[in-house]
């Protein structure tokens, strides 16, 4: 029981929370002199996808030294019989010749013999591949340093463990394959058919050859494929297959949107790795495995290229090593003969883009330095020599044969180059058993076995083959014990080789953790894992999820047509189109056209496609439940272990291999399955009881029974879903006080959630201490990111010119329309966009609308066909229509649309929907005969009620387990929005101050009350027995014009007529304090010890860089070695030391890289002051600030935020407060820019006084104290600013205003004539005369404690 009764409201988002506490009234409570509202920021958390990278690169650096450590063991007795000294010279190659030790310092790092030098060896064999080349080819007796340095480069650049099915004798990836996962993927998620009975062999020789163009390739290709490239579609596919751009939109039509018009992807673009991660969003994951065995089937091309024809890489490579010579020397003699001396230079001599030397990166010796120019790629320098070769004689047979060269690409080729990421490791596997095999006639100890029974050559191959499977992890069970993220559970200590990872590891049960630790958890029934994507039951669900939305003529099918459906176009497995599905309802005679066919969209997006893929294998058998139990069984092993093909087929003998052929298990092992589902196999079987029958039934059966989807049969009455998963919510065993940040780990959120929840608990745990009791309600919100919604990628112009191509309308030119639309800015307003929709026609009338008249509200008007009386939705697409302002033609809150109009315009919807000018849903609205039913209107009422985001349910679940006192309520942030728009007077802007985030806090507890007064939780309640009782003053869109009151209690007075205050009154009064409370997260700095980018020695000057190897004493000369710069700080500290003999205070930074030394010994903090920073007899005073902590210097308020060489860089910690009409001014101003027009109510005099107005506050209030004050200078620039352009007014305005802001320091003031750093804050680290404080807060704010930085 809660002592006295209080609301709590909440605004969460993930970089802030804003809270308010209040009394039924609504008026703020007090505590500690203080209102109780406020904002806690913080920084967004990030994800751990940065860390893990390079984590993965620093274990597979660790574990490649490991190899070549054993390496160098097996070859160390051999080499130093004859060359003591070899290793040692080698591990100081990097060094300068002073640097190296005493023995090895030498010119040569390879060889010094007295007849064999580093000359000789470079001379001998100009690269690598020239070394390996000779090894294969001769048995002849070599040095065994050469051995060993030809295998050492083999074990640094291992090829990819892609196609870890190949052995080394067959390491070229097999097309056949590759053909037919392609075909089977095109064939089961498209209506495309490319023939199987095809030479592959054909296929690969079109792509391997360097001959022709790609152009030409494409042709070809499609001649071997029967394609006709008239087909625009298979045109595409052909075009990717050869490494040539092409649109994806035309390859998957329904991919194509407003906001995607165009997606051109190139499988031979050495970025497409970086844009794979955005190309898969854009157009799905099914999609995306198609572009990948595209890409398969190219990189098998690609390597075949590369190879030539040979038998082994480093043959290739010689290969190509000469032809690049003879090509040098061939374009020497032309551009000698066709152009001057100093275009010959310039291209060979200097790092012009595109040139020659820089291609290469030639050596300048004269500056020492290598040649490097911006443009440096194939592409680049085949346009630079056809520039020079411009004005040549086309006849000049030398001339023809670079031009045709360039034109095929192999021209100039080089050695390293992004096509070596397709070589597999199986292509190096075999070249390393020839030279093994070869260098045993002439060393021995390559033969000797130990006690595996394994040679020195095998167990070298072993370990250059060997890959430790994803599913093991970090080999070292200290990993998972001391916090890291390891699973492996060992059997016994020691060394883990390929030869005996079965005895150190149990491999069973390390993958058995992995599947826990990997596999997400149900989104429903807490800690139960979910069923991969490709499970049958996922599978089932998802479709049916999907078509028991069906309806024909705007009704519901029956379920015996869907199951219908299911049985006899689903269980087919392939994807199913829309169009499929229609041609198989008019064969049974149900509709004539598709447009009778709603509620699924052009490209169905679930598909029973598992069943596809094991029916042919299982016949009529998959319908027995053991061989849909062994079929869930290798897709779920199929999802975990995909990667490594022998595991899972040891996987699936283990248990099935009584069961089933080997020709099957060849199959199954063929198949590809990713990716999990969000629901678990828990979820999907769980029993509830028909409210009417009480009969037991299990979702995914009721899912094939009824013919409603999830959501409706979860809160439907008919079931009683809903209480059975409400015991099955986790439930957290802590209280509000005991809960520790580490317990929200169970959860499945992302780290931004997780950091937003935590600090939410933070800012509640504080207010229930200082109230002494749990709040009666709590209302929350939980914004989402700017970058969550839809952005427009594509204008609206090529929207409507794509669609009024096809119009042929001689009496209006549309284009012309449009143009002149885009460019007074109309083409972004609501009008205008209807009337460009309807082809300038009412919609209720037919009418034509004069487009000159269009904005006249008299006589043309926006209505809503779902009434706003019964729901609030506002989307142009869907729910707004542009019709003629007539008397009695439409009543506004009358539905369905009346017969007259129905009959009259039904002609014209169909006409616009087929032309794709109008949407589905905006068409079934129109056509829909059926007046709302109750369970519908309490449906539209819930919309308002109920959260759908799984982030804000989520949050709710915790909360409602902590505060078990407390009733949480959903608020939707569209509603908060609406009441404000509404009122003039409570208007937001999000660039004048944070204080935003309270308030709307604030009105969350407003706005949430009332609905929920209204309505309580049970909307349907409301609609049976309440409804009637207030008909007259229900409306969605007027919910505030009348008294709220329920049982007693009163939620809202609405304003009188005559006058009298309602609640407004007091909402209004408590939004115009100036009060909220603000704090923020202060941090210690993680992550990189430096920016990542790597300084040369002659960039790197010394001070402000570190060396890029700070544990290696010999190479901590910057100027010799180059070093990173930018090193990451992770707090600061206060420190008293000895200055020209004054004792002075300075605030310095502690690196990163020290941090866990510091933390680990205190005394190093000392050390690190006399021995790095050089401070004399220094006395830490205070040992941490965090970063973001709060000063206040002078009377102003900043964070400290980081650190050049001598400054500290703080941020503005002071909140701008400005009176309301300037809010709602500024709420105009800021959309200027996003809009690219300005409001009627933007005008150059009212921004000359809110300039003015700034001024005063820059030179009179708080911002006068900020270090670098700026109020001199915007007022010197008075005039400069009053002449601008009223969108360069409000540009300046904007960076002002941005200075002012939370975090802000510096505005761009280019348009002023100033600087675009203007005003940037930077404080000396050293503690002078002035007046500063670290100020200590608590997380509301209500508690602080001052620190004097003088005296402390």
């Amino acid at each position: 029981m809660t002592a006295f009764k209080y609301y709590l409201g909440l605004d969460m988002g993930t970089n802030s929370v804003g809270w308010a506490a209040t009394d039924p009234e609504y008026r703020l409570l007090k505590a500690k002199g203080k209102d109780l509202w406020g904002i806690r920021e913080f920084n967004e958390a990030s994800g751990a996808v940065e860390r893990r990278t390079h984590r993965i690169s620093r274990r597979r650096r660790q574990r490649e030294q490991v190899r070549i450590g054993i390496l160098k063991d097996y070859f160390h007795d051999a080499i130093c019989e004859v060359d003591p000294g070899f290793f040692q010279r080698l591990e100081n190659s990097k060094y300068h010749e002073e640097d190296k030790d005493v023995e090895v310092r030498y010119k040569n790092n390879i060889f010094n013999d007295s007849n064999y030098t580093d000359k000789d060896y470079f001379n001998e064999y100009p690269t690598i591949y020239h070394l390996r080349n000779e090894l294969i080819s001769s048995t002849e007796k070599h040095d065994v340093r050469l051995v060993f340095l030809a295998l050492l480069n083999m074990f640094k650049h291992r090829g990819h463990f892609l196609n870890a099915g190949l052995g080394e004798n067959n390491g070229e990836s097999n097309i056949d394959n590759a053909y037919f996962e392609l075909t089977e993927l095109l064939s089961e998620l498209t209506e495309y058919h490319l023939s199987q009975d095809i030479d592959c062999k054909q296929i690969e020789a079109i792509l391997s050859r360097r001959d022709m163009s790609r152009t030409h390739k494409a042709e070809e290709l499609a001649g071997v494929l029967h394609v006709d490239l008239k087909n625009k579609p298979y045109k595409e596919l052909i075009r990717g297959l050869c490494g040539l751009k092409f649109n994806a939109c035309v390859v998957f039509p329904d991919v194509q949107s407003e906001e995607v018009t165009k997606l051109d992807i190139c499988l031979s673009e050495s970025t497409f790795d970086e844009k794979s991660d955005e190309i898969a969003n854009i157009i799905g994951e099914d999609y995306f495995e198609i572009i990948m065995a595209m890409k398969e089937m190219f990189d098998i091309g690609s390597l075949a290229s590369i190879m030539k024809g040979h038998n082994y890489l480093s043959q290739a490579r010689v290969a190509s090593y000469t032809k690049h010579k003879e090509d040098l020397k061939l374009l020497k003699e032309v551009i000698k003969k066709y152009c001057g001396k100093k275009e010959y230079d310039k291209f060979f001599n200097s790092d012009a883009d595109g040139s020659y030397a820089s291609y290469v990166g030639s050596y300048n010796s004269k500056n020492k330095e290598r040649r490097v120019g911006n443009k440096r790629t194939s592409e680049e320098l085949y346009k630079e020599i056809k520039k020079l070769l411009k004005d040549a004689q086309k006849e000049d047979e030398n001339v023809q044969k670079i031009l045709t060269s360039i034109e095929n690409e192999t021209f100039l080729p080089k050695q390293l180059t992004a096509s070596n990421g397709v070589i597999p490791n199986q292509v190096h596997a075999r070249e390393m058993k020839k030279i093994l095999s070869n260098a045993e006639n002439y060393l021995p100890f390559l033969t000797e076995k130990d006690e595996t029974g394994l040679s020195v050559s095998e167990r070298i191959l072993k370990l250059f083959t060997f890959q430790i499977p994803y599913y093991v992890g970090p080999t070292s069970e200290n990993s998972g014990k001391n916090g890291g993220n390891g699973w492996v559970v060992r059997r016994e200590d020691g060394q883990v080789l390929p030869w005996n990872i079965d005895e150190k590891i149990d491999m069973k049960a390390t993958s058995e953790a992995f599947i826990s630790r990997m596999v997400r958890r149900c989104t429903y029934i807490s800690g139960e894992q979910v069923l991969p994507k490709a499970s049958l039951e996922y599978q089932s669900y998802c479709v049916l999820n999907e078509i028991n939305n069906i309806k024909i003529d705007g009704e519901r099918i029956s379920v015996e047509l869907k199951q219908d459906i299911y049985k006899a176009v689903f269980q087919k497995g392939k994807k199913v189109t829309k169009k499929q599905l229609c041609k198989y309802l008019h064969t049974r005679g149900i509709i004539e056209t598709e447009e009778q066919v709603t509620g699924v969209d052009v490209s169905i997006n679930n598909a029973l496609t598992t069943y596809g893929k094991f029916k042919p294998i299982f016949g009529e058998d998959i319908s027995k439940d053991s061989v849909q139990k062994m079929i869930e069984d290798i897709v779920f092993w199929c999802t975990v272990y995909g990667d490594s093909k022998k595991f899972l087929k040891d996987r699936i003998e283990e248990k099935y291999g009584n069961k089933l052929s080997e020709e099957q298990i060849k199959r199954i092992l063929g198949f590809k399955f990713k990716d999990w589902g969000n629901l678990s196999k828990k979820f999907l079987e769980l029993n509830g009881a028909d409210t009417s029958t009480g009969e037991s039934i299990s979702i995914i059966r009721a899912l094939w029974n009824n013919n409603l989807n999830l959501m409706e049969l979860i809160n439907s009455s008919l079931y009683n879903y809903k209480e059975c998963l409400a015991e099955y919510q986790n439930t957290m065993l802590k209280t509000l006080s005991e809960i520790e940040a580490e317990d929200l780990n169970e959860y499945y959120f992302s780290a931004p959630v997780r950091r937003m929840i935590w600090q939410t608990i933070l800012v509640i745990k504080e207010l229930v201490k200082v109230l002494g009791c749990e709040p009666e309600r709590i209302f929350v919100e939980m914004t989402r990111k700017p970058d969550e919604h839809k952005t427009r990628t594509s204008s609206r112009r090529n929207k409507f010119e794509e669609l009024y191509k096809k119009v042929k309308d001689e009496t209006t030119d549309w284009m012309q329309v449009i143009a002149n639309a885009e460019e007074d800015g109309k083409i972004r307003s609501k009008k205008m966009y209807l009337y460009l929709t309807q082809k300038g026609r009412c919609m209720y009338t037919g009418k034509h609308i004069e487009l000159d008249d269009l904005f006249d509200n008299n006589l043309y008007d926006i209505d809503h066909i779902y009434p706003r009386h019964f729901v609030k939705d506002d989307n142009i697409d869907n729910n707004l229509v542009l019709v003629c302002k007539e008397k009695n033609a439409h009543k506004s809150d009358h539905y369905p649309i009346e017969e007259e109009i129905f009959l009259s315009q039904k002609k014209m919807w169909l006409e616009l929907r087929k032309s794709g000018f109008i949407t589905e849903e905006k068409y079934n609205r129109l056509m829909d005969r059926n007046p709302f039913s109750d369970e519908q209107k309490a449906g539209f009422i819930a919309r308002q009620l109920v959260e759908t985001s799984q982030g804000t349910k989520g949050v709710a679940n915790i909360l409602r387990q902590l505060l078990p006192g407390s009733k949480i309520v959903y608020t939707k942030a569209s509603n908060v929005s609406e009441f404000r728009c509404t009122r003039d007077d409570i208007q937001k802007s999000r660039l004048v101050n944070d204080f935003h985030h309270a308030h709307d806090a604030y009105l969350n507890i407003v706005v949430g009350n009332v609905y929920y007064v209204k309505f309580t939780q049970n909307p349907l309640n409301f609609i049976k027995k309440d409804y009637d009782k207030y008909k007259e003053d229900y409306n969605l869109s007027k919910m505030f014009d009348w008294d709220v009151k329920r049982n007693g209690e009163v939620a809202w007075i609405a304003q009188r007529k005559d006058g009298a205050a309602g609640t407004i009154t007091t909402v209004k009064r408590m939004l115009s304090r100036n009060t909220p409370l603000m704090t923020r997260y202060s941090f210690d700095g993680k992550g990189g010890l430096t920016n990542e980018t790597l300084y040369s020695a002659k960039k790197a000057k010394g001070e402000g860089y570190i060396p890029f190897k700070s544990s290696d004493d010999k190479m901590q000369d910057v100027t010799k070695y180059g070093g990173f710069t930018s090193v990451t700080g992770a707090y600061f500290f206060l420190v008293e030391h000895t200055e020209k003999k004054k004792r002075i205070r300075t605030i310095e930074s502690v690196p990163v890289y020290l941090a866990q030394k510091i933390e680990q010994n205190p005394d190093e903090l000392k050390k690190y002051c006399e021995e790095i920073l050089g401070l004399i007899d220094a006395d830490i005073r205070l040992k941490k600030i965090k970063i973001g902590s709060l000063i206040k210097r002078n009377g102003y308020f900043c964070y400290i935020t980081g650190k050049t060489v001598n400054r500290l860089i703080v941020r503005n910690a002071v909140n701008l407060c400005l009176k309301n009409e300037w809010i709602k001014y500024i709420s105009k101003l800021e959309k200027v820019k996003e809009k690219d027009a300005v409001d009627k109510i933007i005008t150059k005099e009212k921004n000359e006084v809110l300039y003015s107005e700034l001024i005063q506050k820059f030179k009179h209030g708080i911002f006068s104290k900020r270090p670098n004050p700026v109020g001199d200078k915007l007022e010197k620039d008075s005039e400069k600013f009053n002449n601008l352009s009223i969108k360069d007014q409000c540009a300046v305005l904007c960076q002002v205003l941005r200075m002012a802001a939370i975090l802000g320091s510096e505005c761009d003031m280019t348009l002023l004539g100033d600087s675009p750093n203007c005003g940037k804050m930077l404080i000396s680290k050293k503690i002078g005369d002035e007046e500063i404080y670290l100020i200590n807060q608590s997380v509301t704010g209500l508690y602080e404690k001052k620190i004097n930085l003088h005296t402390v």
